[in-house]
């Protein structure tokens, strides 16, 4: 059994491996495409980008696929189409720009009724993503804010929209 398990690990950092080589290599592909079409409309003289058909299931596939993996990550199917998506992106950017969001601009964040919003914001703090906070100088006003397992899994899940 432990030489199975061996196996297992040693199969599962080689993909690791590949998969990191693959996403670099596809960067690469990508913003050389961006720059194959920026060149293509400066030369016709034409400042609209002209997107062909195959870049754009290309980039079809990538939206498919990263809704799938940010269900994956967040271990929820249908998470990364829910409003608890949008308000998980908002809480993420309000901490990385310093800012504090309320328990209302929280469900504005979603996209979705204030019930709704609320609801989520319960789902997301039993997953341990997000924390309530007590406002010091408002006692009626709290303060919601992604938690460090939150704020990594945002992360790790936007990586794979490149």
């Amino acid at each position: 059994m432990e030489i199975n398990e061996a196996f297992a690990d040693e199969q599962m950092a080689i993909e690791s491996e590949n998969f990191e080589e693959y996403i670099n290599i596809q960067k690469i592909a990508d913003r050389m495409e961006m720059h194959a079409n920026e060149l293509r409309a400066l030369s016709n003289g034409n400042q609209e980008q002209i997107i062909p058909k195959q870049s754009l299931i290309v980039l079809a596939a990538k939206i498919y696929s990263a809704r799938r993996r940010a269900d994956e990550i967040f271990a929820m199917e249908g998470f990364s189409v829910s409003p608890a998506w949008d308000i998980m992106l908002d809480l993420y950017q309000a901490k990385v720009s310093g800012n504090q969001i309320s328990v209302t601009s929280a469900c504005i964040g979603g996209a979705c009724a204030p019930t709704t919003g609320l609801r989520w914001l319960q789902v997301l703090e039993d997953m341990h993503l997000i924390t309530r906070i007590p406002n010091s100088g408002d006692r009626q006003r709290t303060v919601i804010e992604i938690t460090k397992g939150g704020l990594i899994k945002v992360e790790v899940a936007i990586v794979s929209h490149l």
